[in-house]
């Protein structure tokens, strides 16, 4: 990621910033190669430090935890070499928080997935008096189980950073009710993508796509990318197709499926039972999604959580109609474009599946309503999702954090 001509322009004195991301996963992992692409081509001297902790490498098990190192292994291979990296997996807190006072920073960067995540580096941080950044991802509307005192230590810690970042207005906003950061306290920067994601669909891609996972040229597509697990809702897609098959708009319609996950056995072997493995494509983990988003008609995310998903801004950005349930960041992300589901999580479930058949079978009857949408959304990504201007908001933090 280049960063723009006035923020190379500015007065520079290297600083040593250390990088701690945890959980190393999912958007996390992606948004903290844009900015640690941008800082050593700054000529910052960085150190990243990936954390997978206990819990997750038990729960994505030998398979997942694979998948997830060669994942971090792709980015790695395209971040710059200055970049020392360490990687950790089952870490003790302890050991993080050692490697917080070890390093001895100018600047730390926390690039969290919740709140009560890397509570010790900045217990460490505090002590030491080394200034620091939190970056939360992913804020839920229901606080994890903690002391009174640990949440009384983590507004602190909140009131002690230099900046918290939050990636949509909902998760500030929760910060602020749920775990004591101060109303005056904490701004959201949008997540950005690369340019990639912002080019025309290749209809040359899409034909070979559609021929090699054996799709007609003019069939429906609808896209989703997401881990296979219970908090991305393919349970309720699924629904949604069981009445689709029932409806005239089946005839036409396909599903492909990016992603790995706890689940996927269990969700192929559902998709069988319903008698539609013909329609629904197990693609598993994708690098890029790019190819599929030029492939595909729409864009469907029934998720029970989300921060505010990188998935949705890539589709967004390739004009693909986007339909994704109200939780989290997703509505300010979408806006007025899109369709919006009932959050399953607070509504009726079925109302979730039935909102889905209804716009799926909207959209897949009309392309010129499609483009229409898909349009829009293109049009709102253009102004919130770039992500040179992440990149370079985020710098600006970094160096006011600094003092620079």
């Amino acid at each position: 990621m280049v960063p723009s001509k006035a923020a190379r322009e500015e007065p520079f004195v290297a600083q040593q910033i250390l990088v701690l991301a945890s959980p190393a996963i999912g958007g996390i992992l992606q948004y903290n190669h844009a900015i640690l692409s941008a800082l050593a081509s700054l000529g910052y001297s960085v150190t990243y430090v990936e954390e997978i902790p206990d819990a997750l490498v038990k729960l994505l098990g030998p398979e997942g935890m694979e998948r997830t190192r060669q994942r971090a292994d792709w980015f790695r291979s395209r971040q710059p070499s200055s970049i020392q990296r360490l990687w950790r997996e089952t870490t003790a807190a302890t050991e993080m928080e050692q490697i917080v006072t070890d390093a001895n920073p100018d600047l730390l960067i926390l690039s969290n997935g919740g709140p009560i995540v890397n509570f010790l580096p900045k217990r460490a941080a505090i002590r030491s008096g080394i200034p620091f950044i939190v970056v939360e991802h992913l804020v839920h509307p229901v606080k994890p189980k903690a002391t009174p005192e640990a949440y009384a230590e983590l507004a602190q810690q909140y009131a002690a950073a230099k900046a918290v970042i939050a990636v949509s207005q909902n998760n500030l906003g929760l910060l602020r009710k749920l775990f004591g950061l101060a109303d005056d306290h904490g701004q959201v920067i949008y997540c950005g993508r690369p340019s990639q994601y912002f080019q025309p669909r290749d209809l040359d891609v899409r034909s070979r796509l559609r021929q090699q996972w054996d799709i007609p040229n003019d069939a429906v597509v609808c896209f989703t990318a997401a881990r296979l697990d219970i908090i991305k809702g393919y349970q309720y897609l699924l629904g949604a197709i069981k009445r689709l098959k029932q409806t005239p708009a089946w005839s036409n319609l396909y599903f492909a499926w990016a992603g790995t996950g706890t689940l996927e056995e269990h969700f192929r072997q559902a998709v069988q039972q319903a008698g539609v493995g013909d329609r629904v494509k197990f693609l598993g983990e994708l690098a890029d999604i790019t190819d599929w988003l030029d492939a595909s008609d729409m864009f469907l995310l029934p998720s029970e959580s989300e921060g505010l998903p990188l998935a949705i801004m890539e589709a967004m950005a390739k004009g693909l109609p986007v339909a994704a349930t109200a939780v989290s960041g997703v509505p300010e992300g979408l806006g007025d474009t899109g369709q919006l589901l009932t959050s399953p999580m607070f509504g009726d479930s079925q109302a979730t599946i039935q909102e889905l058949v209804t716009t799926i079978g909207r959209w897949a009857s009309d392309a010129t309503l499609r483009q229409k949408i898909g349009d829009a959304g293109r049009q709102r990504a253009e102004q919130l999702f770039r992500e040179e201007r992440m990149v370079e908001e985020t710098i600006a933090v970094v160096r006011g954090a600094i003092g620079e």
